[in-house]
């Protein structure tokens, strides 16, 4: 069968309708694209017009997928050369495809080939495709349809190439940008021009019934078509493609000054449409809408990247003031309800209002209109301040801007208190949410706060006196119910927004005195003083008027108010107790109230989101509270089962839940031991790494297995089952291996004989792994030799002793000091390994180095006792003193060589009155502040195995000489003295003399 004809074949399977026969096709096709000239052949079928839509279809989806996976020279089976020469001289010959879903893939094939292309390979596409575009615009032999196909998928080419282009950083590919950009604005603004003069001439054909003949929206909707292509591509030339205002090409200066009066235009001419027509069809009306705001994306991207040369501008106040004159048009409509007369109780355009608020914002705080550290003003700030100052926002202009913020733009709205109904939670996310630039009111208050920050003392007082304002006296004056009731909310959304600006000139707690939490529509004014609380509780709060503040949100949290109120009180609630000022014993009272309207707020939500918040609030109560939350512990752990189960799938809820979990075991202290039984499973579903889960969970569920170790007086059988997860989670990851360390400690600090009875050599082997890494860290591999040293610390020989030999951990130690290839910083703690062995195996160790080769066993020495000049603890140091003594107590030739450099070292050791007095503290940075006062069991038990350290208990001396008699019994006396004699005899009359 014809390659072509199989191609067909798969493409026909691939648009049936049976799942079945999609996979097969999908199959085909992954075989079928590393074929030669298979995408060629895809390119053949679309650009034949006999075959049937939808196969056509089909390969220009599947060109553009083989093209974003091979086109690419470093991809697995790229596309050859050959096959590339057969595709690109024809991409631009089908630009007269007229089936839009064909016609949108083949504009994304070609945008997508000159994406790889240009410009190193096809470095004229952007001259040959205005070639084109000037051709169709200019040949009298096309009809006006076939023109407006053609046009529109050439433009729509260009518009996804320069949009590739902008998106780009390289530095040559920015040049190309700048390079071709006097080429399209020389071409494509006089046709936008040309199509903005036609469809004027269309609106005057018709201006008497616009909204009422057909034949108006079909003549046109063409050339909006082509104006919004023109206006896509053209606003990325202006704000990427020119780098300095003295590189403006010819054309491009006059299409964004004339752009400021054919938006108004059109936004005119929509407005009219909508209010007057409930004729216009629909893509009419969306392409209308598309290019009004095209050329508002337009401005916010020249404000962004183009500030100076923004605010410069001639015509930079006529734009802003024509935005301003819309934003002041709206904002009756912004407060109107359903029930107003006129019935139209939404913006006309509520992402141009966006657009306006956005620009001024970044007009009103600017980093590049403002003075610099020095307030020093330079030459292009001085005249965007002018500008600024004298023409935007004057005296009189910052007045009404503020006022007409504060009562219009933000209140809250109708429709907030309809998501209050309909989706309470959804619109308490949204609130705390970053994207405040995709809502008008929340857009409004970041414009309200930043120019009463900038403008503080013009506007402060006056803003001051407005809040202050007492609810009676705001009733005094001829306004309807409705209208008091949004000035009396925009003066409550001022006075929360703007908290840190009139600190100086309100108090707070005076206000809140005079203002009765009273009814208003859907509970709004109780959730706006809840909301209050929270904002000024960070700012001005005296101390002793907090219990006024938790009896208000308290109250305001109860089961008969609204969902949002309470949610919002208890949010208001969390910033109190998270405040640096926050009083635990003054709060105390009010613990049983707080957890009952957190529990029943539990029992309402249902978003994750919702109830991660809830549950962080109750974790910070707990941490900041502590003992104190004891009473209420069994009420908080029973909480956990339906929280947990109503998380399945949710992990970062789960987390929340294991961080409250954590919380509560370590306000509860030794106390928490009961509780053990109850969390092991939740660890074990947290830190098994067969269960998918653990790569959410594991750090969080680690904390909370070292937290419950640290305050546990014993370990039931729950905890031990937990202990074979512990040599995977050894070699999982190095940013949870430093708490993995710390878990193993504590277990062996509770219970070593125990723990060691049938996980010690999965346990000791996993720790020899670690140790023997070189890859890791000199800091990772002693905190592996940490806790090995508290192993045999803690851990009896006849327990731990053959899971020593068996791991082989002593051999490995032992290479690493006789290779000598690390640096000494990390060789010293694998000698101090081997010194606390010596130490507290002595039979293991003289065994282990007996049976070393006389030369081997020298050259540890040798390497062991010049690595004591490169510790610098003093308890450490005695280690190793401690360890030479019982390494001396041999017949090994190798070791007793080293007799004469272990003698200086003794005698440093020994003349070191005062350091049996210097305990060796192994600093934990894990360990909170109060570690003395909250982890109590864990804290015993470090200091008492710190008391036991033979390095602080042993006598020196004594062992010293208990190992050179023993020695002396060993070799025999003359053998003895035969190794004696090779020390320096001063050094050995020192020796004498200390011993003595």
């Amino acid at each position: 069968m014809d390659d072509r004809l199989v191609v067909i074949r798969v493409l026909e399977t691939a648009v049936s309708q049976d799942p079945a026969q999609v996979a097969q096709a999908e199959e085909s096709m992954k075989i079928l694209a590393t074929k030669p000239n298979f995408h060629a052949m895809l390119f053949d079928i679309f650009a034949d017009r006999t075959v049937p839509t939808q196969i056509r279809w089909m390969a220009t989806i599947t060109l553009k997928n083989g093209i974003d996976k091979y086109w690419k020279r470093s991809a697995l089976h790229p596309i050859k050369l050959p096959e590339k020469e057969l595709i690109r001289p024809r991409l631009l010959t089908m630009l007269d495809e007229d089936t839009p879903l064909v016609a949108l893939q083949y504009c994304l094939v070609v945008a997508k080939i000159a994406r790889w292309e240009f410009p190193r390979v096809w470095p004229s596409f952007a001259e040959d495709l205005l070639a084109q575009i000037q051709a169709i615009a200019t040949d009298p032999s096309l009809s006006a349809a076939r023109r407006g196909i053609m046009e529109n998928n050439v433009l729509y080419i260009m518009h996804l190439f320069v949009k590739s282009l902008s998106s780009r950083t390289l530095v040559l590919e920015r040049q190309s940008l700048r390079q071709i950009t006097p080429l399209v604005f020389a071409v494509l603004a006089p046709i936008y021009a040309e199509r903005i003069a036609q469809f004027h001439e269309v609106m005057l054909r018709n201006q008497n019934h616009i909204s009422d003949i057909a034949t108006f929206f079909a003549e046109s909707l063409p050339l909006l078509k082509t104006i919004r292509y023109c206006i896509k591509t053209l606003r990325r030339l202006w704000v990427f493609g020119i780098e300095k205002a003295e590189s403006i090409p010819a054309g491009a200066q006059e299409f964004y000054e004339a752009s400021i009066g054919h938006q108004a235009a059109f936004y005119d001419l929509f407005q009219k449409l909508t209010l007057e027509s409930s004729s216009i069809p629909d893509d009419y009306q969306v392409v209308l809408r598309k290019i009004v705001l095209l050329y508002g994306k337009m401005y916010i991207d020249f404000q962004k990247y183009h500030a100076v040369r923004f605010i410069t501008m001639p015509c930079a106040k006529q734009m802003l003031q024509w935005y301003w004159l819309q934003i002041a048009a709206e904002a009756p409509r912004m407060v109107a309800t359903p029930e107003d007369s006129d019935g139209a109780c939404e913006p006309i355009m509520e992402p141009l209002l966006i657009q306006g608020l956005e620009l001024y914002k970044n007009v009103v705080k600017n980093f590049f209109y403002t003075a610099d550290d020095n307030n020093q003003l330079d030459d292009e700030v001085k005249r965007c301040r002018q500008v600024i100052d004298g023409e935007i926002l004057t005296p009189d202009a910052i007045a009404k801007m503020a006022e007409l913020l504060m009562f219009y733009y933000i209140p809250l709205k109708p429709k907030d208190l309809e998501r209050w109904q309909d989706d309470p939670e959804g619109w308490m996310t949204d609130e705390e949410s970053d994207f405040w630039n995709f809502d008008v009111r929340r857009c409004a208050e970041h414009l309200f706060t930043d120019l009463v920050s900038q403008e503080r003392d013009r506007l402060a007082p006056e803003l001051a006196k407005l809040v202050m304002q007492t609810d009676e006296g705001a009733t005094n004056d001829s306004r309807s119910p409705i209208e008091q009731h949004f000035r009396r909310e925009g003066r409550y959304a001022a006075l929360g927004l703007c908290a840190n600006d009139l600190y100086d000139h309100v108090d707070f707690c005076k206000w809140l005195g005079q203002h009765r939490v009273e009814e208003s529509p859907m509970g709004v004014a109780k959730w706006r003083m809840a909301w209050l609380v929270g904002k000024w509780v960070v700012v001005k709060f005296p101390a002793d008027q907090r219990p006024h503040a938790y009896t208000l949100l308290l109250e305001l949290a109860q089961s008969d108010e609204l969902l949002v109120v309470r949610i919002e009180a208890l949010s208001s609630l969390m910033r109190c107790i998270d405040d640096w000022d926050f009083d635990p014993e003054q709060f105390a009272p009010f613990l049983k109230p707080a957890f009952e309207c957190i529990t029943n707020v539990l029992a309402k939500v249902d978003m994750p989101e919702t109830r991660m918040r809830v549950v962080n609030f109750l974790s910070s109560i707990v941490q900041r509270m502590q003992r104190e939350i004891v009473p209420y512990a069994e009420s908080i752990i029973s909480l956990i089962p339906p929280l947990w189960q109503s998380a399945a799938g949710e992990n970062m809820y789960q987390t929340t839940i294991l961080v409250l979990i954590t919380k509560v075991i370590e306000a509860l202290g030794a106390q928490s031991t009961s509780l053990q039984s109850f969390v092991a499973p939740l660890v074990r579903h947290s830190t098994d790494l067969t269960d998918p889960a653990h790569v959410y969970l594991i750090e969080d569920g680690i904390e909370l297995w070292l937290i419950l170790i640290r305050n546990a007086t014993a370990l039931d059988s729950s905890l031990m089952e937990l202990l074979q997860l512990l040599p995977g989670l050894l070699q999982y990851s190095t940013e949870t291996l430093r708490k993995v360390l710390k878990v193993v400690e504590g277990y062996v600090l509770i219970d070593a004989p125990g723990v060691f009875h049938n996980n010690g050599l999965a346990i000791v082997e996993a720790l020899h792994a670690l140790v023997s890494d070189t890859n890791l860290t000199v800091r990772a591999t002693a905190a592996g030799y940490n806790t090995l040293n508290m192993i045999v610390q803690c851990v009896p020989f006849e327990a731990g002793g053959k899971a020593i030999i068996d791991s082989n951990v002593l051999w490995t130690a032992f290479t690493f000091i006789v290779e000598k290839k690390e640096a000494e910083l990390a060789l010293v703690h694998h000698a101090g390994f081997l010194s606390r062995i010596a130490v507290h195996y002595p039979q293991l160790f003289r065994e282990f180095v007996l049976a070393q080769e006389a030369t081997l066993a020298g050259t540890f020495a040798k390497n062991w006792v010049d690595l004591f000049d490169d510790v610098g603890n003093v308890a450490q140091r005695r280690l190793f003193a401690l360890g030479f003594a019982v390494a001396i107590a041999t017949t090994n030739d190798g070791i007793l060589e080293a007799l004469p450099l272990m003698v200086p070292v003794w005698n440093e050791i020994m003349s070191d009155t005062g350091s049996s007095l210097v305990y060796f503290s192994d600093v934990d940075d894990d360990l909170p502040d109060d570690y003395g006062e909250v982890v109590v069991a864990e804290n015993k038990r470090r200091q008492l195995l710190l008391n036991a350290d033979p390095a602080h208990k042993f006598d020196i001396k004594h062992v010293l000489a208990d190992s050179m008699n023993e020695c002396e019994r060993l070799n025999g006396a003359d053998r003895f003295h035969a190794i004696v004699a090779r020390v320096d005899a001063a050094d050995f009359e020192d020796f004498k003399n200390q011993l003595s």
